[in-house]
């Protein structure tokens, strides 16, 4: 029997944009409009899509367009997204000077400026520069050095330090394994909350370099010093992402160290990849063709420093549980609001919707498909947990 008050067919629910006026038509429409929606399996009421419409807690029919959790629902709970630190670790010795250094500090000003615009609370980032003519230290740290800038919400006060800090010009040596030993001692000892960042965060180092270092070698197999302090600090939580400014002198050991690096670290550029690849599609760190001009330096750069930040899952999103909130798992269901305001009920489906990370005891919630999508693109979109009423399942 049609439910009195539904004009709209639940496939609008996997809609995560609803127009504005969704919601209201659903709620308002007359009574005397057909729903869409069906009795079957012994008065089960669902649509011709297969989603599963709980009845209102007094017995009543289906839900509304949004869900209709009001009659039913005992309370509700956010979630927010899993929050990231990067650290960005850059080459400035002196094989750095002409396009390359000009692409670099090109691009990392680019980077942050599209971080800032994301404003994204939940993200920070930080910077340091080895052996430029910035580096207080000539190079001999410890790293991060006065002149770094460390980890921070992009905000228009932290783009000020960044680009402060790429003021310099490419000088002296190729000290990596300082570099990295002491900006992973940083990260690895970094307190989010007095950064003003959320706790429970993902750790990354972005490390950037163009030539063999001066304090560290690399066997065979593409192991040094450094990857394994990458290994070490993958344990830790921290993932490390090399990059390799590369140009026709770059020989086979130097992609090696940068590989064993990102391999050894979990931030890999290609599955399956191998630390001695020759073959770029069996890298396992970027590499960026520096023989290709300044515009192209910056984008591969780019390209590859947000793989990075896009590995802080955004569609993974904590759940915030109150204290002494009863949370039972079968009777949540997740509505999505949109940057306009718009909120819409998706319903739990893996391939078009969401699901808890553990089922019996969830402390996330993960959405997929065109959900995913919105919250990616949205930075303003936000995912809330409605309790108290039978799951809106597909």
């Amino acid at each position: 029997t049609p439910v009195a008050g539904e004009s709209m067919r639940l496939p609008a629910l996997l809609a995560l944009v609803a127009v504005p006026t969704l919601v209201a038509a659903a709620a308002c429409s007359s009574p005397t409009e057909p729903s869409g929606f069906t009795q079957k399996d012994g008065g089960t009421i669902v649509d011709d899509s297969g989603v599963y419409i709980p009845p209102t807690e007094d017995g009543g029919g289906a839900g509304t367009q949004d869900g209709g959790l009001e009659a039913c629902a005992k309370g509700k709970t956010g979630t927010r997204r899993v929050p990231g630190y990067i650290q960005l670790v850059l080459d400035g010795s002196g094989s750095m000077d002409g396009d390359k250094w000009t692409a670099l500090v090109t691009a990392v000003k680019q980077v942050v400026a599209k971080w800032k615009a994301d404003a994204d609370p939940s993200f920070g980032v930080g910077v340091s520069v080895f052996a430029d003519s910035n580096d207080p230290t000539s190079g001999s740290g410890p790293y991060p050095t006065s002149a770094d800038v460390k980890i921070r919400p992009v905000d228009s006060s932290q783009v000020s330090k960044v680009n402060t800090r790429m003021s310099g010009d490419s000088y002296g040596g190729t000290p990596s394994k300082k570099a990295l030993t002491g900006n992973y001692t940083y990260i690895d000892t970094f307190n989010p909350a007095t950064a003003g960042l959320p706790t429970g965060g993902k750790k990354i180092i972005v490390f950037m370099s163009d030539g063999d270092p001066t304090d560290d070698s690399v066997g065979s197999n593409g192991s040094s010093a450094s990857a394994t302090l990458a290994r070490t600090y993958l344990a830790k939580g921290v993932t490390t992402y090399s990059i390799l400014f590369a140009d026709d002198y770059t020989d086979d050991s130097l992609r090696a160290f940068m590989g064993g690096i990102a391999q050894n670290g979990g931030g890999i550029a290609n599955p399956g990849c191998t630390a001695t690849a020759t073959t770029p599609s069996k890298f396992c760190h970027f590499e960026v063709d520096t023989t290709l001009g300044t515009s192209s330096i910056v984008q591969k750069f780019y390209d590859a420093v947000q793989k990075a930040r896009n590995s802080i899952d955004p569609c993974t999103l904590a759940i915030e549980k109150q204290a002494g909130q009863d949370f039972d798992p079968t009777l949540v269901n997740v509505t999505v609001t949109d940057g306009n305001g718009n909120k819409t009920t998706v319903p739990q489906d893996p391939a078009n919707g969401w699901t808890f990370d553990d089922p019996a005891n969830p402390q996330n919630v993960i959405v997929h498909g065109t959900t995913c999508d919105t919250v990616k693109t949205d930075q303003k979109a936000s995912v809330e947990l409605i309790l108290g009423c039978p799951t809106i399942s597909r």
